[in-house]
């Protein structure tokens, strides 16, 4: 059966009638379903044109959007990936559509991508998820991640739409800030315990010097008077430093970095030999570099007494000095290396070693020991790395440190 309908204006719209399907009224009567085809013009063409527009719109902010957005089916494929999430991880989206979204997921937190799954199957949204995603690079950034939900037209999930936004330099800010604030408070804290032990130290000196007059002391006993008074020298240095950011306005001085080892396990000589430490001593480099003498005893000082300290009876020291060039920059210098045969440093706390009031000594340590060493090393524009084990048989610490000298002698 055909009928047609005519609109005020455009032209006829042709309808066809026939007896299925039918369809029921409110009134339980049955009708007769028609359908009329959309036919050119103005009418028919409107409804598609602002659909096509609107998902023009749509897909042109996804891609200017600063954030990387990117989704995923249930099996944690990737479906699309925009324009910042290429900028971000640097896959383009014709490497990483198609391939598990755990491509730029650590390998330790795959379990935890199950977990989310898991909820976006029930219909959960994750907002401000902070965590750690990997590159193509291979180098690991901060994120924090917004997952939704996606539906299909029946309201079935099909999916997941994910908000990436990179938070790897405001991390970093924050860490900077807070060990600003920490640096603050070393200072304030160190300024305050000079203040009070600069009287002590004097009296303690003056009872040094008295002592050095007399004539009875032996030869054992004056060396040890001796010793004791280089020593609250140093700690009188220390104290300058600490009380006022006292830094040693002379020049640096040539220093025989051996001999500065050398004294440095003389004052630790009685603790080793109590706990049957012993040393090992290779001296390939024995001349002197420019330095400021009183800083790299402390320097030396430090890492000596942490290697002891970590050392279980019966332990190892080796120490070793050579001509080198700085691993950074190429300078030519001295290399310092202090080696234990101890526990070894866990891999956790590795990248705090070198942070005010990090200690693993609990009561015993004040966690300023390595954190100096930094900035002395840094003073002399040198440089320090270090490496460590814990594993069964070959446990162990090695620190390594590059002073530079232009005017370095062998």
């Amino acid at each position: 059966m055909r009928s047609t309908v005519t609109k005020k204006s455009g032209p006829e719209l042709v309808a066809r009638r026939g007896r299925s399907p039918k369809t029921t009224t409110n009134s339980g009567r049955q009708g007769i379903h028609s359908v009329i085809p959309s036919a050119p013009g103005p009418l028919a063409t409107t409804v598609p044109k602002t659909l096509q527009q609107n998902t023009n719109m749509l897909a042109a902010i996804v891609e200017s959007c600063d954030d990387g957005i990117a989704s995923k089916d249930l099996r944690g494929i990737v479906t699309s990936w925009n324009a910042s999430a290429e900028r971000i991880f640097g896959y383009k989206a014709h490497e990483i559509i198609g391939r598990p979204i755990t491509t730029i997921i650590p390998p330790e937190l795959h379990e935890g991508e199950k977990e989310v799954l898991a909820k976006i199957v029930r219909g959960e949204r994750i907002d401000h998820f902070e965590t750690v995603r990997v590159t193509k690079s291979g180098r690991r950034i901060n994120v924090a991640l917004s997952i939704s939900p996606v539906r299909n037209a029946s309201g079935h999930i099909i999916g997941a739409a994910k908000v990436v936004r990179d938070i790897t330099e405001a991390k970093r800010a924050q860490e900077a800030l807070r060990r600003a604030e920490k640096l603050a408070a070393a200072a304030q804290l160190a300024a305050t315990i000079a203040h009070e032990i600069n009287n002590p130290m004097q009296a303690v000196s003056n009872l040094l010097s008295l002592i050095s007059f007399q004539k009875t002391l032996d030869d054992k006993t004056r060396k040890l008077v001796e010793m004791a008074e280089i020593q609250l020298r140093r700690m009188s240095h220390i104290s300058r430093q600490m009380l006022s950011f006292y830094r040693e306005s002379l020049d640096a001085v040539p220093v025989a970095v051996t001999e500065v080892l050398d004294d440095v396990i003389a004052v630790f000589e009685h603790q080793m030999h109590k706990s049957r430490i012993t040393i090992e001593r290779q001296y390939d480099f024995q001349g002197w570099i420019r330095a400021y003498p009183v800083e790299v005893r402390q320097l030396f000082g430090n890492l000596i007494s942490n290697a002891v300290e970590a050392l279980p009876p019966g332990g190892r020291i080796r120490l070793r000095t050579r001509l080198s060039r700085n691993w950074k920059d190429g300078a030519t210098g001295v290399s310092v290396v202090v080696a234990d045969n101890g526990p070894g440093i866990p891999a956790g706390i590795r990248g705090h070693l070198f942070e005010p009031f990090f200690t693993t000594k609990e009561e015993r340590g004040t966690g300023l020991g390595l954190w100096v060493v930094s900035g002395l090393v840094s003073k002399h524009e040198g440089s320090i790395r270090f490496r460590s084990s814990t594993g069964p048989g070959k446990t162990g610490s090695v620190f390594s440190v590059f002073l530079p000298s232009e005017g370095s002698e062998s």
